[in-house]
């Protein structure tokens, strides 16, 4: 751990780009595997399978909220004293998540004795708080790999992760097993995810320590993580909560559905490109100009690759929904399309929350995230009341609206950006992209669905990238000379020209 301190600014810059690169190639596996996997379990099970699995998850998160309580963040925020900080955040992290699990199973038996929860729900939180506690064995030497930005082997198992995750359940659905299949999918990625960190990379020798003046230190950073990121978990999941407890289990199959189609960009995008400029957001805490830099190179990449998942989305769900996951699904088709802005803003905030927490401002965060969820809660509440899943969905839109507007306005007294230049080509390329394809299927018109999902999202991807790249292509092929020779140099090339101003951070 201690090279992190001789990194220089050009060694940041360079770890930077081949950890984003090896992020992004791994996303790219792993979105092409997560999606057979979505679409064969689809087909095998049904929407009350993946409604109870969804509540059960939501139990899960909140348990491991709490266990987290913000220390691995904080472990990735401290510069000082890192061998007794690693200690104290493996032992910390085991205690409370055995002291949550057995909270959880608590839980599952009242709920069953008072028959308040369907019986698979009950089993599947004692069985899943099991892999809970294995999960958090795991915490440590993965937020020390994320600290040293060390990606390559983190990708490479997030590979390997989902690759098992796939070919086990949708193994499971075929033999039979229905509904646990779905919790065999979260068992093996804790048991992968544990060999690959124990039995081969093992990047931190495991020792118990419980320094106190570190501890204190822990539950003081983290409590303001805790809370803000609690509140995200609120904003995340009370509409599929809601959902399932006022509506139904199977209502919330449909949900989930449309929630996780709605989240790829997130999980494709932002969660990859976050991994690796969280670390960088704090080593470069104190350089404004570099982290007005690496900010915007961040959030411009995240806001292009996703304007484009959300606008191939939106036009091809239906024609996805026959010939993927079968017409049972097709109920989904207006509440993913009522999604729109929470597929096209949420990764935004996602990466924009972490340069908060970077900076040392995760109680910024958590005023935000209160704000969101005081509109977030009765909004859905009194949609949900009247329009079904579909008035969950407009809430989730105005919650998202409200996020982005605030957390921008507060980024920017620790950056410098511009949101005309960061937005107004893919806005331009969407909306071009969106009217060209909606206007081919109108006026040529396809009887096959296949045809119609190549024509429209082939269309709207030419029209957005082509733009895009007559646009911008001296800025790409800038950004792709300054990639070239990170890699080639390893960090280690000539130092290139200062900008003289924040505002070339631009």
């Amino acid at each position: 751990m201690s090279d992190m301190d001789v990194l220089d600014a050009r060694d940041i810059a360079a770890r930077t780009v081949r950890g984003s690169a090896f992020n992004i190639a791994a996303s790219g596996i792993t979105m092409v595997s997560g999606f057979a996997r979505s679409v064969l379990l689809a087909r095998l099970l049904t929407p009350e399978d993946f409604g109870v699995m969804a509540l059960a998850l939501i139990l899960l998160s909140f348990a491991g909220q709490v266990s987290d309580f913000g220390f691995s963040q904080a472990l990735i925020h401290r510069d000082t004293n890192i061998p007794k900080a690693a200690s104290t955040h493996f032992t910390l992290r085991l205690s409370l998540s055995v002291v949550t699990a057995i909270i959880v199973i608590i839980i599952s038996s009242i709920l069953d004795r008072l028959s308040l929860s369907h019986p698979h729900l009950t089993q599947a939180l004692l069985v899943l708080s099991f892999f809970h506690v294995i999960s958090a064995l795991n915490s440590t030497p993965q937020t020390i790999l994320r600290k040293n930005l060390d990606f390559k082997f983190l990708a490479i198992l997030d590979v390997i992760t989902s690759l098992s995750m796939t070919f086990g359940a949708v193994t499971m659905a075929l033999v039979g097993l229905g509904f646990w299949s779905l919790v065999g999918e979260q068992a093996i990625a804790v048991l992968i995810r544990s060999l690959g960190l124990w039995g081969f990379k093992r990047p931190w020798k495991p020792t118990f320590g419980l320094d106190k003046a570190i501890t204190r230190w822990y539950f003081g950073f983290g409590s303001s993580v805790f809370f803000s990121s609690g509140l995200t978990k609120l904003l995340d999941q009370f509409d599929d909560f809601w959902t399932g407890t006022a509506l139904g289990s199977i209502a919330l199959g449909f949900y989930s559905r449309a929630y996780e189609f709605a989240r790829y960009p997130r999980r494709v995008i932002a969660i990859p490109i976050t991994k690796v400029f969280f670390p960088t957001y704090a080593r470069l805490q104190q350089d404004r100009l570099r982290l007005s830099k690496a900010y915007y190179r961040a959030s411009s990449l995240i806001v292009r690759m996703g304007f484009l998942f959300s606008l191939i989305l939106v036009l091809v769900v239906p024609e996805f929904i026959r010939i993927f996951i079968g017409a049972k699904w097709l109920p989904i088709v207006p509440t993913f399309r009522l999604m729109i802005f929470y597929t096209l803003l949420d990764p935004l905030i996602v990466t924009s929350g972490h340069l908060l927490i970077a900076v040392g401002q995760p109680r910024v965060l958590t005023k935000i995230k209160a704000l969101q969820l005081s509109i977030f809660v009765p909004a859905v509440i009194i949609l949900a009341h009247y329009f079904g899943i579909n008035g969950v969905a407009v809430a989730a839109d105005l919650m998202l609206v409200t996020g982005i507007a605030l957390i921008l306005a507060r980024v920017r007294r620790y950056v410098d950006f511009s949101l005309w230049k960061m937005f107004r080509y893919p806005t331009i390329g969407l909306l071009l992209g969106a009217g060209a394809a909606l206007l081919v299927a109108r006026y040529l018109p396809v009887a096959s669905d296949f045809l119609s999902l190549v024509l429209k999202g082939g269309m709207a991807s030419v029209i957005y990238g082509g733009l895009l790249l007559l646009l911008e292509r001296n800025e790409y092929m800038r950004t792709f000379r300054t990639v070239y020779n990170l890699i080639r140099s390893g960090g280690h090339s000539p130092p290139q020209k200062v900008p003289s101003s924040p505002r070339e951070a631009d």
